[in-house]
């Protein structure tokens, strides 16, 4: 994994064995794009997690205590295997989203293709400039350097999600920024949303017709949080011709 290789290391929760087409889809797409897969999940059944028809090829699957939100299982992926760290291209992604609806192919190309240190899908202005955690791409092993290396040790338990965020996302912005990582993302928050907006939630139709194959389970979920968030279903169905209801289980 550490010699010019590219791992994808995902963060899963559930409370029943069964896992969703998303994450079924999302783990077959990183195999199949050439990515070594580390699940690392924190399901709180006890059975055995079930796959369904999913070709897992060589995906390894750890099972962990709920705790730590997705930061805390990509801290424990990263201590449990430190060779991760020095992998050429390294995508740390959790199960936030519906999808991939298509391929995230030309997604990774572009992560691969980019000249910045850190990539994520999307960027958001909220409270500051940063990536949006959910799926944050990690270059020319920078994980192993000091910096990094030193805020993953340090990743801690948070009950409030609050707290996760500004302690977590906010702070791995922060030190992106004060060590001059060099910073990019697909999608320019500028490009989707006005400033104080969430691009996933208020600007979800402009990055479904610019090629984000997803949409956020939450706003899914509760679609009064964006003023158009009711259309949702019918949008992806016109879109990506898939019934967005078969992908949440």
């Amino acid at each position: 994994m550490a010699n010019g290789g590219r791992v994808a290391v995902l963060a899963h929760f559930s409370t029943v064995a069964a896992v969703s087409l998303s994450f079924r889809a999302l783990v077959q797409d990183f195999v199949g794009t050439g990515y070594r897969v580390i699940v690392v999940s924190s399901a709180t059944c006890p059975a055995e997690l079930d796959w369904g028809p999913a070709d897992l090829a060589d995906t390894m699957v750890l099972r962990k205590p709920n705790v730590g939100y997705d930061f805390g299982s990509w801290a424990v992926a990263l201590d449990r295997f430190p060779a991760v760290r020095a992998a050429e291209h390294v995508v740390l992604a959790n199960d936030s989203l519906v999808g991939p609806f298509e391929t995230i192919a030309p997604l990774l190309d572009r992560f691969e293709g980019t000249r910045a240190d850190v990539w994520g899908l999307t960027e958001t202005l909220q409270f500051s400039r940063h990536l949006q955690s959910y799926f944050v791409g990690f270059r020319r092993g920078v994980l192993q350097e000091r910096p990094l290396a030193d805020f993953w040790s340090d990743v801690r338990h948070y009950e409030d999600k609050n707290l996760v965020i500004h302690r977590n996302e906010l702070g791995l912005g922060r030190l992106l920024q004060n060590e001059g990582y060099a910073v990019d993302a697909a999608f320019v928050a500028e490009q989707v949303v006005p400033a104080a907006d969430n691009p996933t939630i208020i600007g979800w139709r402009r990055l479904l017709s610019s090629g984000f194959p997803f949409v956020k389970r939450e706003l899914v979920r509760t679609p009064t949080l964006a003023r158009d968030g009711a259309e949702i279903k019918v949008a992806v169905r016109e879109i990506f011709g898939v019934d967005l209801e078969d992908w949440l289980s």
